[in-house]
Parts: C-alpha cells; sequence; structure tokens
C-alpha cells in the first residue's frame, strides 16, 4: 500500500470512529464504557473564550481504549481532528492527526507503534509525502495536543516514586508552519505528582489527582480513564474546564 492511499485509508477509518463513537449502543460486546464530554478553552484573567473541544472515549473487553476528538482553536483559527487508540496499560497502539492552522491546511499524520518503533506517515499540501522511523520505551505516550488525552500522560508516572519523575513523550508537530510535516519526534517530559483534589467546574464535582507536567502544565484528573477535568496553562494565561460529561 502507498504512503498517499495508507493515510487516506486511515482518514476513512477515523471518520468512521468519531461517527461511532457518537452512536454507541448500550448491549454493544464491542464497548465496555462510552463517555463523552466538552470542554470550553478560556483565558485565566478574564474568562474569555477561545475556543472548545469534544470528545468521545469508548473502552474495549480487552481494556483497550479509542479516543476520538474535535478541537477548536477558535483564537487561532485552528481545528484540530485526532483519533488516538492505546491498549489496557494506556501504551499507545496508533493514532491519527489532522491539523488547520490559521485558516490553512497543515496536513495529516498516520502514527503505527510496532514493537519499540512508531512508524509515521505525513501527507501535506506544502510537506509532501514523508515517512519517519523513531524508537521508543516501552513507557511513553504520544502528543496529539488536544487537552482530552493529555491525561493519559500520568499514567506513565509511577505513584510509588518519586513526586518528580522524567518520562517519555512522542510528540507530534503541529506548528502554524505548513511546510513541516506531520510528524514526531521522541522527548522528555516531567511529570509532578501535586497531590489529591476535590475540585467543581461546570460539568460538576470531582475528586482528582492533580499532576503538573512539563513544570508548566496543570491537570486535574479523575478515574480510571483519566479524564482531564481541568487544565492550566499560567504561564500563557490559558485554562480548559469540562462542562460537560456523559457515561452512555
Amino acid at each position: 500500500m502507498t504512503l498517499r492511499r495508507s493515510i487516506s485509508v486511515w482518514s476513512a477509518i477515523c471518520a468512521l470512529a468519531l461517527f461511532a463513537s457518537t452512536v454507541a449502543a448500550e448491549g454493544n460486546g464491542a464497548v465496555v464504557r462510552a463517555i463523552s464530554g466538552e470542554y470550553l478553552n478560556e483565558t485565566i484573567a478574564a474568562g474569555e473564550r477561545r475556543g472548545g473541544e469534544r470528545f468521545e472515549l469508548l473502552v474495549h473487553p480487552d481494556g483497550s481504549r479509542t479516543l476520538s476528538i474535535s478541537a477548536d482553536l477558535t483564537s487561532r483559527n485552528a481545528w484540530f481532528t485526532v483519533v488516538l487508540r492505546a491498549d489496557a496499560t494506556f501504551r499507545p497502539l496508533e493514532a491519527y492527526a489532522s491539523y488547520w492552522n490559521a485558516g490553512v491546511q497543515k496536513g495529516r499524520g498516520l502514527f503505527r507503534v510496532r514493537d519499540d518503533l512508531v512508524i509515521a506517515e505525513s501527507s501535506g499540501p506544502r510537506s509532501g509525502l514523508e515517512r519517519s522511523e523513531t524508537k521508543v520505551p516501552t513507557r511513553f505516550s504520544i502528543g496529539t495536543h488536544p487537552v482530552s488525552a493529555d491525561g493519559w500522560h500520568t499514567a506513565n508516572h509511577d505513584p510509588q516514586g518519586e513526586r518528580t519523575q522524567q518520562l517519555a513523550l512522542y510528540s507530534i508537530e503541529a506548528g502554524a508552519d505548513p511546510a513541516k510535516p506531520v510528524l514526531g519526534t521522541l522527548l522528555p517530559l516531567s511529570a509532578e505528582f501535586v497531590g489529591e483534589e476535590t475540585i467543581e467546574v461546570p460539568a460538576g464535582r470531582f475528586e482528582t489527582r492533580r499532576y503538573r507536567l512539563a513544570g508548566v502544565n496543570d491537570l486535574w484528573i479523575y478515574g480510571p480513564d483519566r479524564l482531564v477535568i481541568k487544565s492550566e496553562l499560567p504561564v500563557r494565561g490559558l485554562r480548559y474546564v469540562l462542562t460537560s460529561l456523559r457515561t452512555h
């Protein structure tokens, strides 16, 4: 299968995944749990809306998860569409990401995990067709950039270890430059466990575990699916808050 055809086929599959997650039916043997939610992206100081995000999460009988995300970055005239699959331990299995930035299509990428490699294929109007292979450790996470998946990074934080630990992040290129292909780079990621906190957001009141990623991004994480209830990035004056949450 050619690179172009491979990505096109996965685009269709991901479109179906986004649709299927919204219609997951009770009693479907392929789905143990289905969860959907929405976030508001706003400024910390004034609460000005900058965009929003919607996610659909399916948990399967083998413990694996499929997370489908639509991220509206109105303030940047950007839209991110992401589908991410992980096994029962949150180790990535595969991902698809499509990015628009500043009203321009940047491109899309398909990422498949095979043993200790992430095999990436990218297609973009300016960047053309590109492919890369990156060696990854046993425990790592994929950074697709929407907030819905950020809680999965914390799965690699050992609760029996130090409060601050060095994790591994495969970060996907999602910047505004359309000439850069949608490929990934393996980076270190510091994760600090701050403590347990009860917080209230528009979606309700939650018992959470608070983490700080890269020393700058605070996340309040809830439940076995590691849902992000709130995310704050004070250095940029931005936050995401969960406005609705539904279990199907």
